[in-house]
């Protein structure tokens, strides 16, 4: 198993992954006695808080970052170890046919590591949320700011990006892709 995931990405980058989940944890415990009653709990497109909560509902950022973490970890191992990762790659029939072994071991690793790389971008959001909602909830900030805007960002190119590889991938010249 260890040797298959390897492939897709080490698996020691994992601790990218468990130390934004642990810094979630701690940023939400280590400021939890200091928060107000009240803390946003949601935002407007330009990013202001249009609705409050129990300062209780902090704990749902890191409890759905590491929801997020389990997930997303589960899929990366599932995807690597699979024997034929055709039965979990979406793609039209017609394309799903005619893809080679190789096609579809260059496409398992592309799609892992990007998996990888969106379990990252989430978390990271996660932890950003987690510490800009605290910073407003105590009057430092006013609203979501770029960063966040940065992370969404990031976040829709990667998945723009797995798309569009994909289909170069599994074309007819998809194998002249390279995946160093």
């Amino acid at each position: 198993m260890w040797q298959k995931l390897s492939k897709c990405y080490p698996p020691q980058v994992e601790l990218i992954s468990l130390i934004l989940l642990a810094f979630a944890f701690y940023i939400v415990l280590s400021n939890y006695a200091i928060l107000p009653d009240t803390i946003p709990t949601h935002f407007d497109a330009r990013g202001i808080p249009d609705d409050w909560s129990s300062k209780n509902t902090i704990f749902l950022f890191p409890s759905l970052n590491a929801f997020i973490y389990l997930g997303c970890t589960f899929l990366n191992i599932w995807f690597a170890i699979v024997e034929d990762p055709r039965r979990l790659i979406s793609l039209p029939q017609k394309r799903l046919a005619r893809l080679t072994e190789e096609q579809t071991e260059k496409l398992r690793i592309f799609l892992n590591r990007c998996l990888f790389l969106l379990k990252i971008l989430i978390q990271g959001l996660t932890v950003y949320g987690v510490y800009i909602t605290i910073e407003i909830a105590l009057a430092k900030a006013t609203g979501l700011g770029t960063p966040f805007l940065l992370f969404m960002g990031a976040i829709i190119a990667l998945a723009s990006f797995m798309i569009w590889q994909s289909f170069r991938i599994t074309s007819t010249h998809g194998s002249d892709v390279k995946l160093s």
